[in-house]
Formats: C-alpha cells, sequence, structure tokens
C-alpha cells in the first residue's frame, strides 16, 4: 500500500523493534503534539470539554501536518514489525492456488453466465462470461485498459447484466475514492460502448436496474464526490439512462425536486424488481432497515412526468428493499409485530387488507426474501450463526435440505421467473459454495471456483451462549485449533460489531483464519445492536440502550478468560466503522481486560457525528444532540469524551482513511490525540493514515492483505506471541 511519506515534523527516535519483544525499557511518549485548545459545549445544562475540536478543520496547514507527522511516527515503528512479511507471505498463498479464484456471479436470463476472475500470480480482477456451464470462459474486460491511464490501479466492484445478457454494466473505482464510473459492454461482439458514466456507486447503493426491455437502467446519481464539499450527497437523485444517449444529459426520474415528502438529504432509489413487473419502487432510503416508499408504473417513463404515489410509510416496517411484485401483488419482508420478521403480502390497489403468508419464526430472523420460478424463496438464522432455507409454493412452506450445514446462505434468481435458484452457502471454515437449485434438486454451479483449502482442516468452531451482565444471552462464535491446550496463553483476535442491525454471519475468510493457524483463537462476539436475535436485540443496543453494546463485548471476553482460552495479556479487541462506538467503549470501560485495541476507519466520537459532511441519516442508528434523552445518550457512549487522563490504556493501533467519506478522518484523529495524551501505561498509541483508499479500505486483493498482515503483526508484537513454525 502506497501512502504519502514525508520528512517527519517532530524528532522521531529510531528504535530497531521485532515482532514479541515489547522491552519496558522503550518509550512512546515522542509522539507528535498538537496544543490543546478548550472548547466548552453545553448539552441541555451538561458540560463537555473537547481539547482537540481544532483537528476537525482539515483545511488548516497545521492539521494536516499533524496527520501527517502522526503517520510518520507510526511509519517508524510498524515497518519493522518482523512478522509482518510472514503474515504477508502466508495470506498470500491462500490466494494463489493453481485454480483462478471467482467471484461476483451473475446470471441474466439466458443463462448466461458473467463474473471477475483473478489468476494466481495477479492482483486484480477481469470480467469473463461463460455462454453454458460447460464452455470456456470468455474475457470481456481488463480494468486496466480503462481510459488508458496506467497511473491509476482500477478494479471493478459491481456487475450487473441486462436480463436478456445482450449487455453487462461494469462499475469501475480506484484506491477506494468515492464514486465509479460505468459502462457498458456489448457482450456478443466483447467491446464497450463509448459512452462512460460518472458520479455513480451501485455497489453502496442498491445497484441498478435494467429496463424490462434492456434499452436502459436506472442509478442512483451522486451530484458531488467530494467528502470535504459542505453540500456532499445532497440532490441524490434516480436518473433514467438510455443506451447510446449523452451520459451528461441525465433524466431524473425520482428525487426530491419530484416527490414532496423526500427532503435533500434522502437518498431517492428506485428500482425494478424484475423484467415483466409493471411498477417502479422508490425507496426512500436511511440507514434503518424499514423505510418509507413511492411507486409507480413503468409505463410512465416515456412520459415527461412520471405520477409516483404512496406505496408505504416506515412505520409499516417493511424490511428495506425485500420486496417482490407476483402480478399486482406485492410480497415482503414485515418486522410489523413480529420481532423475527414474518413474510405478508398486499395487493397494490387494496395495500391495506394486508396478510400473513409465513408466521414469524422462534429463535429463527427471516433474514432474505427472493422469486424464482414464481415461487418464493427465504432464509432464516439462529442467532446469526445456523441459517436455513424454505420455499413456498402452492401456499404451503417447506424446509429444503441443505447440501450441508451453513452459517448463512445468499439467493440470487436472474429473475421471477428463472426457475433456477442461485444459492450460496457460507461458513467460518468451510469455504463459500454456490449451488443452483432445480427442480427440488442441488447441482454444484461450475461456474463458481468451489476451491478447498487443507490448512484449515483441524480447526473447530464452538457456539456458545455467554449471559451478559444484565442475565441476557450473547451468541459467542470461537474458531481455535483442535489442539489448543486452554493454557491461557493463545492471542485472542476479538472481532464485534453491533450497529445497524446488521449481523456478522459466519463467512469463509482465509485472512482471519491465519490468525488461526499462527496460534490464536478468532471469537466473534453477537453482541446488541446488531440482527442476531431480531429486531429487538437491534434497538438494545442503539441510542440510549448502546451500552447493551460494550457490555456484551466485556461478558464474552471475561467468558474466555474464564475459560482459558486466553488471558487479559493475550486479548485483542477489533473493528471498524459504527462498531468503534462498541469497542471503544468497552476498552474505556475495562481498559484491564484488553492488551490490544485496534480500530479501522472507526466512529470513536458519536457525540459530533452530526457535524460530518456525510451525516446521511446516521442520527437513527446513534441518536442526536437535539433531543435531551438521545443526547445524554450520545456522550455517555462516546469513546473520545469518556477517556480518562491517568489511565493504564491498551497498546493501539487506530487506522484513519484521509479520503474516508463517511467517517471523517478527524474522528479516529481526535481520539488518538487525546488517548496519547491520558495514557500511562507506557504501551504504544499509533495513528496510522492512510491516504490513498476511501471507507472501505484499497480495492486489490494486496491492500486487503497489507491491512491485515499489519494488524495481526502489531498484534502478535503486544502480546508477546510467537508464531507457529
Amino acid at each position: 500500500m502506497m501512502r504519502f511519506k514525508l520528512l517527519c515534523l517532530f524528532s522521531i527516535s529510531v528504535i530497531i523493534l521485532s515482532c514479541g519483544n515489547n522491552s519496558t525499557s522503550v518509550t512512546y511518549q515522542n509522539h507528535p503534539k498538537t496544543p490543546k485548545v478548550a472548547v466548552k459545549d453545553y448539552y441541555f445544562g451538561k458540560l463537555v470539554i473537547d481539547n482537540f475540536r481544532h483537528l476537525e478543520n482539515l483545511q488548516d496547514s497545521a492539521t494536516i501536518k499533524w496527520f501527517k507527522a502522526q503517520d510518520d511516527y507510526t511509519e517508524n515503528y510498524l515497518q519493522k514489525l518482523s512478522y509482518q512479511k510472514r503474515i504477508m507471505t502466508d495470506m498470500k498463498a491462500y490466494f494463489s492456488h493453481d485454480n483462478p479464484a471467482i467471484s461476483m456471479v451473475k446470471y441474466a436470463d439466458n443463462g448466461y453466465a458473467f463474473f471477475l476472475q483473478k489468476e494466481p500470480n495477479e492482483n486484480v480482477k477481469k470480467l469473463f462470461f461463460k455462454k453454458t456451464s460447460n464452455s470456456k470462459p470468455i474475457e470481456l474486460f481488463d480494468p486496466k485498459t480503462f481510459q488508458g491511464d496506467l497511473s491509476r490501479e482500477y478494479t471493478i466492484n459491481y456487475i450487473q447484466p441486462s436480463w436478456d445478457g445482450r449487455y453487462i454494466l461494469v462499475a469501475i473505482s480506484y484506491d477506494g475514492i468515492k464514486g465509479s464510473n460505468l459502462i457498458i459492454i456489448e457482450v456478443d461482439n466483447q467491446k464497450p460502448l463509448p459512452e462512460i458514466i460518472s458520479n455513480a456507486e451501485p455497489a453502496s447503493y442498491l445497484g441498478i436496474s435494467w429496463l424490462p426491455d434492456s434499452s436502459g437502467f436506472l442509478y442512483l446519481y451522486l451530484p458531488i464526490l467530494d467528502s470535504e464539499n459542505k453540500d456532499y450527497m445532497l440532490n441524490t437523485s434516480t436518473v433514467l439512462y438510455k443506451l447510446g444517449e449523452n451520459p451528461e444529459k441525465r433524466h431524473v426520474i425520482f428525487s426530491s425536486s419530484l416527490v414532496s415528502n423526500l427532503t435533500d438529504e434522502d437518498l431517492p432509489i428506485a428500482k425494478i424488481q424484475s423484467k415483466n413487473d409493471k411498477y417502479i419502487i422508490g425507496y426512500k432510503a436511511t440507514v434503518d432497515n424499514y423505510w418509507s416508499a413511492y411507486y409507480a408504473e413503468i409505463s410512465d417513463l416515456k412520459k415527461d412526468n412520471i405520477n409516483w404515489k404512496p406505496f408505504y410509510s416506515s412505520d409499516d416496517k417493511i424490511y428495506a428493499d425485500y420486496g417482490f411484485f407476483l402480478n399486482d401483488e406485492f410480497v415482503y419482508i414485515s418486522g410489523k409485530n413480529a420481532d423475527n420478521r414474518n413474510i405478508s403480502s398486499f395487493n397494490i390497489n387494496q395495500p391495506i387488507k394486508s396478510k400473513i403468508l409465513i408466521q414469524e419464526k422462534k429463535n429463527e430472523v427471516l433474514t432474505a426474501l427472493t422469486v424464482s420460478g414464481n415461487n418464493l424463496y427465504y432464509t432464516s438464522s439462529k442467532f446469526g450463526v445456523e441459517a436455513f432455507l424454505y420455499e413456498y409454493k402452492n401456499q404451503t412452506e417447506t424446509k429444503i435440505e441443505l447440501p450441508s450445514p451453513s452459517g448463512d446462505i445468499t439467493l440470487y434468481s436472474a429473475s421471477n421467473e428463472n426457475p433456477q435458484l442461485y444459492v450460496g452457502i457460507d461458513g467460518w471454515t468451510t469455504d463459500y459454495t454456490r449451488y443452483i437449485y432445480e427442480n427440488n434438486q442441488f447441482f454444484l454451479d461450475t461456474v463458481s471456483s468451489n476451491k478447498s483449502y487443507t490448512e484449515f482442516e483441524n480447526l473447530e468452531v464452538k457456539e456458545v451462549l455467554v449471559k451478559s451482565y444484565d442475565g441476557v444471552e450473547v451468541p459467542l462464535s470461537i474458531i481455535y485449533n483442535k489442539n489448543l491446550k486452554f493454557d491461557s496463553e493463545s492471542p485472542t483476535f476479538i472481532y464485534t460489531y453491533g450497529a445497524y442491525g446488521e449481523s456478522i454471519s459466519p463467512y469463509f475468510s482465509p485472512i482471519f483464519l491465519n490468525w488461526v493457524i499462527q496460534g490464536g483463537v478468532f471469537a466473534v462476539p453477537h453482541i446488541r445492536g446488531g440482527g442476531e436475535k431480531g429486531d429487538s436485540w437491534h434497538e438494545d443496543g442503539m441510542k440510549s440502550k448502546k451500552y447493551n453494546s460494550w457490555k456484551d463485548i466485556i461478558a464474552c471476553t471475561e467468558y474466555l478468560i474464564k475459560n482459558k482460552f486466553t488471558s487479559k495479556d493475550k486479548t485483542v479487541l477489533y473493528s471498524s466503522s459504527a462498531g468503534g462506538i462498541a469497542i471503544g467503549m468497552a476498552m474505556v470501560e475495562r481498559p484491564d481486560l484488553f492488551k490490544v485495541f485496534v480500530a479501522d476507519v472507526p466512529m470513536l466520537n458519536p457525540l459530533r457525528s452530526e457535524e460530518r459532511k456525510n451525516n446521511a441519516s446516521n442520527y437513527l442508528e446513534y441518536g442526536t444532540v437535539k433531543d435531551s434523552t438521545e443526547c445524554m445518550g450520545l456522550i455517555a457512549m462516546d469513546p473520545y469524551v469518556n477517556l480518562k487522563p491517568n489511565i493504564n490504556y491498551p497498546a493501539s493501533l487506530v487506522i484513519s482513511g484521509f479520503n474516508d467519506a463517511r467517517i471523517d478522518p478527524w474522528i479516529p484523529g481526535k481520539f488518538v490525540a487525546k488517548l496519547q495524551e491520558y495514557s500511562t501505561s507506557n504501551n504504544p498509541v499509533f495513528l496510522d493514515v492512510v491516504y490513498n483508499a476511501g471507507h472501505e479500505g484499497g480495492d486489490t486483493i494486496d491492500e486487503y492483505i497489507d491491512l491485515y498482515s499489519r494488524i495481526f503483526a502489531f498484534a502478535f508484537w503486544q502480546t508477546e506471541h510467537k508464531l507457529n513454525p
């Protein structure tokens, strides 16, 4: 990963380090300093003093110099970690098998399969397609050829074929920077159309929707991509693009200017769910799981004005975009009066008269819904770690027996009418495997990689329920070597999230499993704030109840220590983005419980969240300073605000993306400045500033490997762990 390298403006002692040697004679007090300038705020009578508010001004030259000096200070130590190269080599070997790696498989109705493929000796994935399962892959597009610009390493982050398979849309980006360019490739002649569409990002915003006749598509248009612009993410709109037209002449079909109840801050995303649908759905998309929606007839796209009608409100609790039309009947996942959700429907001409098709299940949360062969298929999850597949046909529900046990299931159908259902099965220690389900049988999808990894055959998975401080049982996933000695000596990497109702379902990651191969334990507490145990599980870990999230982390960590998986000197706490709140407060409340704290592009100052350029609707999750109760909850959950002086805090590595459009770099920056001042433990506190990536990190596998090999090397160093030979 390339970073800006400037001469440090502060004196930095050069200290030779080796992983696993944490000498107490080394001091970490020579970090770059920034002056304290107290800013006093009163929130409903409560005083909060912010000494590092000035770091929020990223246009100030002194602030810019401080960030770069912090990065130089961090690099001076981390580039000497002797284990990073070893870990990086091992990780790369997982992706260097003889067979190419295949991902992002999409099918068209004519049976064409489109997918990304990376050869073992390459870093960037190319686009291929196959006409039949037995035909040879044909290369359609190499992102290295995009615009002939060799100075940037472009990657493909999204693809979507037209219904008839004549065209494939490709989204291209570089360095994780906000925004993608869209190109359309004509499949038969294997050439891209000359038009290039800018200011889109389908990978983040529900993709694109091809028109039923494949003559064009709908996409979300982002007028401003500069995250430093105060109007960033305002006035977005869904645009209709017809093939061959000038992309700069954008035909807006759904926006705040066309629908009165939408605001400039809303994300107006319009979708066509299947090729024979008569209706478009326009979503008022937010960070919440339940949205408001409008609908219009697809035939209106030929008119000057589209007649958008109210469809349903967020109070109806219709789950995000998991809704499908079967003629005039709308079928959807519902959370109304159903904590684990049910499947309901209504006729579009009589939306008040809804009916329940599938009742709520005990201990199983309904997670996904799709239509194939005009039948319903849906998935459920028990505690977020065991997944099930069901079919609803002829008004009868059937549980489908899977080819193998599954921790997570993904569903895909080329269209409502297509009889082939594509089912992906994933798990902690078994690679993602893709099947075709048709005529009550599973067939291995030959397009997928379907690799086997003998390296991980000796790993064990244990799923337990841990009682939290209030007696509530928290699911905890533990992955470890079958030969673990249970002597409290294993470094344990604790990865959690707990926000937005998102579940950390089992997924196969050679990157994280490398931690276990090296003698560690990988643990995932499924804390409140996530969706593992239904909507109430999410609600009990948000806003003024956010404290449940970090107390669940503490309880799970104590379980791991009590049962001799690890000890206080071997625990590593990790998360990213919104997960930074929970791990930050767990570390602040119980600094004695964690040896290492690692936060990647983390939200560590939620009290100031509404001051971000890209605040969007995040206040729905965290709370707002405008409400007295929610404001006090924000203060209570804020790791930056709650840091205390003269405390022995853990060794800390905080990663900030300087181009991050979601978590402004000043958020982790302020936290590090305060932690460096307050910590008396003589443990290192590092701010690693990444200048060439956005919120999701880099685009290539090498960048991903570089990130985690660095994190693991830092954690092994601080836990004084020697890698397995």
